[in-house]
């Protein structure tokens, strides 16, 4: 019995450590980001805290031309970064799915993006577009144009975001594509090729509606990083990029609390925007979830 009892104390004592943990760096955190959201902190000091009820929320969407900015730019990007990714990993996969030899090669150099740090992806890119030394305006000088500030150009900054971003997101959405298609029975294939269904048919008819819940589970879990997206962004465009092009929403946050508001509004402005990211974020899950009813099929 004592040795029972013991046994409990000790796997009740094992168990809380996580508990412990999330509680001390999550919940508390987000009690006090709150808290915080509904005054100003100009210092670090946790007890300098001054309370101004709504006014970080009014000046928000009052006065914070850039923050809405942000939402704007952050929508365009995710929605051309997920969609992108979605339609190129699956045209990837069909092709991959019917190469006997090297298929398995070519996946993995493409999955090797999706594990590399961020930070060094976006380092990697930045030299590749760096207006006095990339590798690109090397190339575009060998034959005899003019260099070109890719990142700091408004019309160019942001298709090199997207461009970075699918690219890095194209070999774990392709590794799922290549297991859902390798899911979807052969029987369906062979009933429609006996009623005369071309590949096309077969395509929209049967592979989409098959694989339509890898295609939801992507476009969420793309959607809501993209969304989030911020180091990638700090990394290439430090200062939002060319009239505020490159913001995003948590950059915003980020570059308001330490850099630009730091000593004027303090967290609470920050830790406002903060919550209004996290609304949006989830109110356009909410709503990709509520229209998956009508066109994801889980009847497999």
């Amino acid at each position: 019995m004592k040795k029972k009892k013991r046994d409990n104390i000790f796997g009740v004592l094992f168990a809380m450590s996580p508990l412990v943990g999330f509680a001390l760096f999550g919940v508390l955190p987000l009690i006090f980001s709150i808290v915080l959201s509904f005054g100003n902190l100009p210092t670090y000091n946790l007890l300098d805290i001054e309370f101004c009820g709504l006014d970080n929320y009014i000046r928000i969407f009052t006065e914070d031309a850039e923050f809405g900015q942000s939402i704007g730019n952050t929508f365009l990007y995710s929605f051309i970064t997920v969609g992108g990714t979605v339609v190129i990993s699956l045209i990837a996969s069909l092709f991959l799915n019917k190469i006997k030899r090297g298929g398995k090669l070519i996946r993995i150099i493409l999955f090797i993006p999706y594990v590399c740090s961020v930070v060094a992806t976006s380092t990697m890119w930045k030299w590749l577009f760096d207006y006095n030394y990339g590798v690109l305006n090397d190339i575009v000088e060998f034959f005899g144009m003019t260099r070109v500030n890719w990142l700091g150009e408004a019309a160019t900054a942001m298709p090199i975001m997207i461009l970075m971003s699918i690219w890095g997101g194209l070999g774990y959405n392709m590794i799922l594509y290549s297991a859902a298609l390798n899911s979807v029975s052969r029987t369906y294939y062979e009933a429609a090729e006996l009623d005369g269904a071309g590949s096309i048919k077969q395509f929209f008819s049967i592979t989409l509606p098959m694989i339509s819940p890898t295609t939801f589970f992507i476009m969420v879990m793309g959607f809501i990083g993209a969304l989030q997206s911020f180091a990638n962004f700090q990394v290439m465009t430090p200062s939002g990029g060319p009239d505020g092009t490159t913001w995003t929403m948590v950059f915003r946050v980020w570059y308001v609390a330490f850099v630009e508001d730091s000593y004027r509004y303090g967290m609470g402005y920050a830790s406002a925007m903060s919550w209004i990211v996290g609304g949006i974020v989830m109110i356009f899950t909410a709503i990709m979830f509520g229209l998956s009813r009508r066109w994801v099929n889980y009847d497999v």
